[in-house]
Formats: C-alpha cells, structure tokens, sequence
C-alpha cells in the first residue's frame, strides 16, 4: 500500500467509513486532486517542477523518478505567478538555426533594445506571432499553444535547467544544452535576444543569418 494510499484509508476510517467526508477531507489536506495540490488556495498548484500530460493534471516531480513516463509532453515549471511548460525538445532536430528568413520591414513597436526591459519581458507568445508575421524559420515547428521564449522565460528554464534536465531524462525528453538559445525578445528590426543557457549572459545578434537553437515553451495553468 503505497503513502497516498495510506492516508485515504486513514481519513476514510476516521470518518466512519463515509466516502464523501473522507473524500472531502482528502481533497482539503491534497489541494483539491492530490497531486501536489495546494499552497493555501484551492486548486492552485505548489511550486516545483512538474511531469505535465495531454490527458490528465500535472505531476509533481519529487525525487528520482517519474511513475508515469509514457505520454509526458513537457516539463512544468512554477514559481510564484510564473510558469511555463518547456518542451521535450529542441527544435529543428537540435540545430543551430537562425530565427528568421530576413528583416523586419513591418511598423512594429515592440523592440526592447534596453537590457533590464529585456529581461522583464515574459509576453513570448505575442512576440513568437510577430516572428512569424515578419518570417519565422521554417524548421521552427510550432505545436498549436507553443511559443519561443521570451528573455524572461528564457532565463526562468536557465534558473531552473538542473531539475528540469533531471526530469527531460525520465521522460526520454532532451536535457538543455548549456549553449546559446534564441529568445523571441527582439532588440530591433534587425537583432534579437538569444541566452548562454551555461553561464547566463544575453547578447544581441542577426535574427536572419546568426544561427543558435530553439526550445518551445506554451502556457502552464496555475
């Protein structure tokens, strides 16, 4: 009988065998589902690194294992207001590839050529729909709900690339290189932000003829 299973029979015979109290009390100790539920708020999740499924809630990620590696789409990631689900895999088979096939030529507001607006920057979806307007690469294959990171987000996996590599293995995922990734921040009609995911620093380069990899984040509902 395993840890989890434990506690249901205990609150179950604490209840006198009634299946909705124990189920309500359960549901209360567990956060509303029991899988590393709960930071004193219904339904929300804890912080930590997460196994996230297509067909069911997100798992936490405890130790040296995952009970579950088959059909894992990502690795989640929570901390405070932020998270995001990183992907199994770099793209373009895990080339260095440029981000885009040229220039900006569009009347497009949202450069960031300022460092520490940089780094605040977490919008990588609506900068991913810009990249694709002006001509994302074409080996850049974006599932439906997935993005290039933003320079926040990108420096949110960077923070977190030691567990998130742990739990890419379990899975059969592909650990985070400590090399330069694009970031979908563009500093100017020309450049984008791309991060050393070894040593942390962020540079400016060419988005059309500068070539470094690309892993997709999407969205994790906290």
């Amino acid at each position: 009988m395993t840890e989890q299973e434990k506690l249901k029979y205990v609150l179950l015979e604490n209840v006198g065998f009634d299946l909705a109290k124990a189920k309500g009390c359960y549901d209360f100790i567990a956060g509303e589902s029991g899988t590393a539920k709960g930071n004193g708020e219904k339904g929300q999740l804890a912080d930590g690194i997460y196994f996230v499924y297509a067909d069911g809630e997100p798992v936490l990620f405890e130790g040296e294992e995952c009970r579950k590696p088959g059909g894992c789409i990502g690795i989640g990631v929570k901390w405070g207001q932020h998270a995001i689900v990183v992907a199994l895999q770099d793209a373009a088979n895990g080339d260095d590839i440029t981000l885009t096939n040229g220039d900006d030529n569009t009347d497009y507001d949202g450069y960031i050529d300022n460092y520490l607006d940089a780094v605040a920057d977490w919008d990588g979806e609506a900068n991913t729909k810009h990249l694709q307007e002006i001509g994302l690469n074409q080996r850049i294959k974006l599932k439906n709900g997935w993005h290039i990171p933003s320079l926040g987000e990108m420096y949110f996996v960077f923070l977190n690339r030691r567990r998130i590599n742990k739990a890419l293995e379990l899975v059969g995922g592909t650990p985070i290189k400590g090399v330069w990734y694009w970031t979908s921040t563009e500093y100017s009609a020309t450049y984008a932000w791309h991060l050393n995911l070894s040593i942390g620093n962020a540079f400016t380069n060419t988005k059309a003829s500068f070539k470094y990899r690309v892993r997709a984040v999407s969205a994790f509902i906290s």
